[in-house]
């Protein structure tokens, strides 16, 4: 057995109220880009997030769902996993942005 210890945060590992505390605590993490019009979908701890781009407005749109998710990341002090992110571009050519 596990040594007893005051939890400042968290659940239980393998608790049966886990599952459920986890998708109230991600609930808002899908609200946010789908005010913003972008389409979001979650799997367990996995973030899809996308949008047809045709023009610069909806690059900026989805940049700015970007953003929020890594605003709304910092604020609930979760770390993003930056490496693990991907871009896929369906198409004819993908959509260019000089920066």
């Amino acid at each position: 057995m596990s040594d007893e210890c005051n939890l400042l945060s968290g659940v239980v590992q393998g608790s049966g109220i886990g599952p459920i505390m986890f998708i109230v605590y991600i609930n808002e993490l899908a609200e946010l880009p789908e005010r913003n019009g972008i389409i979001v979908k979650l799997f367990a701890d996995d973030v899809k997030a996308y949008l047809q781009v045709v023009n610069v407005d909806d690059a900026n749109k989805l940049q700015k769902a970007l953003d929020l998710i890594v605003e709304w990341a910092n604020e609930w002090q979760l770390q993003l996993s930056v490496n693990k992110c991907n871009i896929l571009n369906v198409g004819y050519a993908p959509f260019v942005m000089d920066y």
